[in-house]
This record gives structure tokens, sequence and C-alpha cells, in this order.
């Protein structure tokens, strides 16, 4: 008996096992802000197509390194010949002959434009892993303001939803007191309204809240059916009113760790290499070459192995290539390089010029957020009382519907400055924390 338990228990667990992990598969697991990042970084699309490009830039070095070496080309012909005899007899005679080559050739010297090549190569690998971390910048940006605005939208439906519960109770007291005969029909009706308005704005709440989240969702790559639970953490003011860094220590570490301005500095180098590539072509060109041959002929008396022995033949030598006049090819190829290197300078003090402007706005923004923040808490807690205290008025049939509104309204709007304070100050920080190279996390 006690063994027949035993295997009807071990039969349940494996067949409920599968289902188990079906389960816990499906589960929605919590997002958190870090997260997010973390998993756009791996899966952003656009971040994978410039991780491409550095594998082709890696290939082109490669490439390029390999210039430096000798090539290696066999040659391979047969031929068949029919032509009048050549032995003074009438009619025709054919032929077959055969040709096999080996032919080698490496560049000894041409103006040091092979190293140029080589190391201006390796500052393009340089430059597409810069591109890379500029898109992985980019979409982190683009995930912390789609996160805190989510956290926003959240907290908006959370008033909202309190507000109509509010409101519920407000409709409920004025029909009381409206069968009781305290308040007028109109005035009853100007409560209804608003507590159909109340409804009415928990609904656009709630669809800006999934707004938001899809377009999250969009963010991550997230296929239709993936859904998302999202992590939303306890926010208080401590986390708002941080203290502020220099603005002049953000613009300095943005200098050092920002990969555009890496990047700026590696296309002024790339440029000048553009220039000593040209100016090769004005400097002469020693190459080496060497070739091994052989071949045979079916009208030489001789066997086939005798032939490609006598025939067999090996050269070396040395050629030297001296530009006198190239249709100014090379001339307008300096030219135009030069010109390269200007631009490239001007497109580097453009991006240390909008990086600053970037910084001195963030900072700014945090400034200016912390102190609309502070103020909207303080017109917050004192509308709040003055709602509470007309709305007990009201119920006590010492203010009119007109009164209350107003009040609620004032109410309302000083709760939405709060919001929009409160996570425009975050986001504004975190933003100076990018520009520090520090993690954005909350």
């Amino acid at each position: 008996m006690k063994n027949s338990i035993i295997a009807t228990y071990l039969f349940l667990t494996a067949l409920l096992y599968p289902v188990t992990e079906i389960f816990a598969q499906q589960q929605i697991k919590e997002w958190d802000l870090r997260t997010c990042i973390d998993y756009a970084l791996e899966n952003n699309i656009q971040i994978k197509k410039q991780q491409q490009s550095v594998a082709t830039s890696k290939i082109n070095f490669t490439q390029s390194k390999a210039a430096r070496l000798p090539d290696l080309n066999a040659g391979l012909g047969q031929s068949f010949t029919n032509q009048k005899s050549t032995q003074g007899a009438s009619g025709q005679e054919q032929s077959f002959t055969g040709n096999y080559s080996l032919q080698s050739q490496m560049v000894l010297y041409n103006g040091n434009k092979l190293n140029n090549t080589i190391s201006q190569q390796e500052l393009y690998v340089k430059s597409s892993e810069l591109s890379v971390k500029e898109s992985e910048n980019n979409i982190e940006l683009a995930i912390t303001t789609a996160y805190l605005k989510i956290l926003y939208a959240r907290e908006s439906v959370i008033n909202a939803e309190n507000i109509l519960a509010s409101s519920e109770t407000t409709s409920k007291r004025a029909k009381i007191l409206y069968e009781s005969g305290y308040i007028a029909e109109s005035n009853y009706a100007q409560v209804q309204s608003q507590y159909s308005n109340d409804k009415y704005s928990l609904v656009l709440a709630n669809n800006s809240m999934s707004t938001l989240m899809l377009q999250l969702k969009q963010l991550l790559e997230l296929g239709m059916n993936e859904d998302i639970s999202i992590k939303f953490p306890d926010l208080n003011e401590s986390q708002v009113l941080k203290l502020i860094p220099a603005k002049h220590d953000v613009y300095n570490t943005a200098l050092e760790v920002m990969p555009e301005v890496e990047n700026g500095k590696l296309n002024v180098d790339i440029a000048e290499m553009d220039l000593m590539i040209a100016k090769a072509g004005l400097l002469p060109s020693l190459s080496l070459s060497a070739s091994a041959a052989t071949g045979y002929n079916s009208l030489t008396t001789t066997t086939f192995p005798t032939q490609l022995g006598n025939n067999f033949y090996q050269n070396a030598g040395l050629s030297l290539n001296i530009p006198i006049f190239n249709n100014k090819q090379v001339k307008s190829g300096i030219s135009k390089a030069k010109i390269g290197i200007e631009t490239a300078k001007l497109s580097q003090a453009e991006i240390q010029k909008n990086l600053l402007t970037e910084v001195e706005t963030a900072y700014l923004d945090a400034q200016s957020a912390q102190q609309r923040f502070q103020s909207a808490s303080e017109q917050l807690k004192y509308t709040l009382i003055s709602y509470s205290l007309v709305e007990e008025q009201f119920n006590l049939g010492m203010k009119n519907t007109v009164e209350l509104i107003t009040e609620k309204n004032k109410y309302l709007t000083a709760q939405q400055e709060y919001l929009q304070a409160k996570y425009t100050a975050i986001l504004n920080y975190k933003i100076l924390d990018f520009y520090q190279n520090k993690p954005i996390e909350l």
C-alpha cells in the first residue's frame, strides 16, 4: 500500500512538473530602470547594426595589413593550333601547347602609403566602436525618459482614482442634500457633471499609461505578445532634492568620457592620415616581382617532362615608378585632404560646443526643476487644506457647488504641477549623472 502511494505521488509530480515550469516561465518579471536599459543595450536593432559596422571595419583593418605581404598567382594555359604544314608538304598540321607559371609581387616602398593606410583603418575601427557607444548612450537616455514618464503616469492614475473616490463621496452627499431640499437641482447637476468629468479623467490617465507602456516596449524591441510589469520605486523628496554638482565639473567630465568627443578627435586624425596618403602620390614607388614558368609544344619531338624541364625559367626584378605628371590628380587629392582636416576640426569644435550647450541646459533644468518642485510642494499642501475645508463646509451646507468645484480644480492643478516638477527634477538629475559617466539607476 505504501509503495502504491509513493508511486502515485511520483507519477503526479512528473505529470505536474511541466505545467509548473510553464507557469513559472509565463510569470511576468518586474522591470526596473536598470533592467530595461541593460535589455535594450543587448537587443536594440540600431545598436546591432552599429556592431556590424565594427565587424566590417575590423575586416578592412585586417585586409590593409595583408597588403604588406607579397601576392602569389598561378597561371595555366592550354591552346590548340591548326595551320598549314611548316614542313613544306601540303595539308594542315595541328599542335597543342601549354604554359604554366607562378607570379608574385610585393611593394617595397610607396611613400609610406601602406603603413598610413593601416593606421587609418585602425582608427576607423576605434571610431566605429565609439559610434556603438554613442548609440548605446542615446538608447539609455531614451529608456530613462520613457521609464520616468511611466512613473509619472502611474502617479497620475493613482491621483485620478483618489479624486474619483472623493468625487463619488461628494456626489452621494450632494444627492442626500438635494433630496433633503438643502441644495437646488442646478447645484446637484454641477456635482454630477464634475463626477462624470473625474471618471473621464481616470480613463484618460489609464490610456496615457498604456500608451507610454507601449512606447517603452517598442524601445525594448519586445514583441506584440510580450508583456512587462514595471517596478515602481518609492521616490521620496530626498531623491528629488539631491545636491546638484558644479556645472564646470560636469562639463569637464563629459569632455573626457563622452564617445562623440573622442570620435571627433579620431575624425581629425583620420583626415590627417588622408593627407599623408595623398602626399605619397608625389613620391616614387618600388616593387619587387618574381615569376617562374614553363611550357610545352606537341610539335616538338622531345617528351613532355623533358620539355617542361628545358623550358623552365625563373625571373626576378625591381620596378621603380616615378610620378612626373598625372593630370593634377595627386595635387587635387592633397588639396581635398587639407579641406577635410579643416572640416574635421570644425566638426570637433561643434561637438564640444553642442556638449557644453547640453550640459548647461541640463544643469539649468535641474536647478529650475528643484525650485519648481519646492514651490509646487508648498502650493499642493495649502490647496489640499483649502479644498478639504471647502469640501467639509459643502457637506455641512455652508458652501455651494461652484465654490467646491473651483477649489477642487485648484487642487487638481496643483497636484499635476507637483508631479510634473517631481519627475522633471529626477530626470534632469539623471541626465547630469549620465554626463558624469555614472550608471543611471533609481
